[in-house]
C-alpha cells in the first residue's frame, strides 16, 4: 500500500563504473540524481554571477584590464627607451 520506489524516473548518466551501466539512482526534477548534477542550477542573478566570478579569480593575470595594463605599459618602456636612446646618441 506504500510508495513504490522502483517507478521513479532513474539518472542514468554515465558511470565510471567497472560494468559500465548507467547510474539508477532516482532523479530530481531535472532528470540527474543529487550525485550527477540535480541539486545546484548554478547562480543566475547578477550579484550571484558576480559572486562566482570572482570566487574563481585566481591570480586575474588573463582579465582584459590586466592586459590592457600590461600594454600600455610596454608602450610606455618602449617609449622611454627610444627617449633614452636618443639623449644617448647625443651625448
Amino acid at each position: 500500500m506504500g510508495f513504490d520506489f522502483g517507478k521513479l524516473p532513474r539518472c542514468g548518466a554515465k558511470v565510471k563504473s567497472r560494468n559500465g551501466e548507467p547510474c539508477q539512482m532516482a532523479a530530481m526534477k531535472n532528470g540527474k540524481c543529487y550525485l550527477h548534477g540535480g541539486k545546484s542550477t548554478g547562480p543566475r542573478t547578477k550579484e550571484g554571477l558576480e559572486r562566482m566570478k570572482v570566487a574563481k579569480t585566481k591570480h586575474g593575470y588573463y582579465t582584459k584590464e590586466q592586459i590592457q595594463e600590461r600594454k600600455q605599459f610596454s608602450s610606455y618602456l618602449m617609449c622611454v627607451k627610444k627617449k633614452l636612446q636618443s639623449v644617448l646618441e647625443e651625448v
